[in-house]
């Protein structure tokens, strides 16, 4: 795995962690991000998928 796909997983693996802790609010920010990607399946998620899989 090279660094810069380490990297990557790394920053997302933060960005999720800090989603979780704020889900504890009243708004679901996880779901809602999910459920966003699945339907509209946004430019940048294929982007990512591909830097990390690299």
């Amino acid at each position: 795995m090279s660094t810069q796909a380490a990297f990557t997983r790394f920053k997302w693996f933060v960005i999720i962690l800090l989603l979780t802790v704020v889900e504890i609010g009243p708004f679901p920010l996880m779901g809602l991000t999910l459920l966003y990607v699945i339907a509209f399946r946004p430019r940048w998620f294929k982007a990512l998928v591909d830097q990390i899989y690299s």
